[in-house]
C-alpha cells in the first residue's frame, strides 16, 4: 500500500499461477482500503497469453475484447474478458519502459483501449507477433511470423510498440538518488484525476 489509498502492483511475468496471486493481492489490499492501483509492467518480458487474458479479466467487464489476433490471411480471432474482474471499476494508472514485451504490451493497450487509465512511462518493446520454427533438413530452422496482435482498438504492437499517454524518462540520476519519477507520476494522475470507481478523461 502506499500512501492516499494508492495499491501498488507489479507483475514481472505471465505465467499460470500469475491471475491467482494477482487476486490474492487485490482481495488483502481490498480489505486495507485500497481505492486505486498502480500496475507496473516495466521490465515485464510476457508469458503466457492465456494468464493475459485471465489477468485483463480482473480489470474489465466480462467479453469485453483484450486483444486481437491476425494471421497471415487476414483472419482475425478475438480474445475477450472471460469473467467479471474484481477491479473493473477501480481507477488505474499503468506503467511501461521499453523492456515491456509482448504478453505486457498486450495487457497495457488493452487496459488503455478500454479507457481504464494511461499508460505512463516510455514507449514499449514493440513485440506483437506469434512466431512459428520450422526444422529444415539440413537441420538448419526458419522462423516465420504467422500471425500479429492488435489492441482492442486495432493499434499494431509489433515493430512499434506503445507510446505512452504521460511520457517520462527514468534517468541514471534519479536511479542514484532512489527516486522513481515514473512512479510518481502515476501516484500524482491517482491523486489529481482519478475519482473512486473511474477514470476521468486524459486531457
Amino acid at each position: 500500500m502506499l500512501p492516499d489509498n494508492i495499491m501498488y502492483v507489479r507483475i514481472a511475468d505471465f505465467s499460470q499461477c500469475t491471475n491467482d496471486e494477482l487476486a490474492s493481492a487485490l482481495e488483502k489490499l481490498s480489505q486495507q482500503g485500497a481505492e486505486s492501483i498502480v500496475l507496473d509492467l516495466r521490465n515485464n518480458p510476457g508469458g503466457l497469453l492465456t494468464a493475459v487474458v485471465d489477468v485483463a479479466s480482473q480489470f474489465l467487464n466480462k467479453d469485453e475484447i483484450i486483444l486481437y489476433e491476425v494471421d497471415s490471411k487476414g483472419e482475425r480471432k478475438a480474445y475477450r474478458a472471460n469473467r467479471e474482474g474484481l477491479a473493473r471499476d477501480v481507477p488505474l494508472a499503468v506503467l511501461v519502459n521499453k523492456y515491456t514485451a509482448s504478453a505486457s504490451e498486450v495487457l497495457a493497450g488493452a487496459l488503455r483501449a478500454h479507457h481504464r487509465g494511461p499508460l505512463i512511462g516510455i514507449t514499449t518493446y514493440g513485440k506483437g507477433s506469434i512466431c512459428t520454427i520450422r526444422q529444415l533438413q539440413d537441420s538448419s530452422a526458419l522462423q516465420l511470423t504467422t500471425a500479429r496482435w492488435l489492441t482492442p482498438d486495432e493499434e499494431q504492437i509489433e515493430g512499434r510498440g506503445l507510446v505512452p499517454d504521460i511520457e517520462v524518462e527514468m534517468t541514471e540520476e534519479a536511479r542514484q538518488r532512489g527516486e522513481d519519477p515514473q512512479l510518481q507520476a502515476a501516484i500524482n494522475y491517482l491523486k489529481g484525476r482519478a475519482t473512486r470507481g473511474r477514470i476521468l478523461p486524459l486531457p
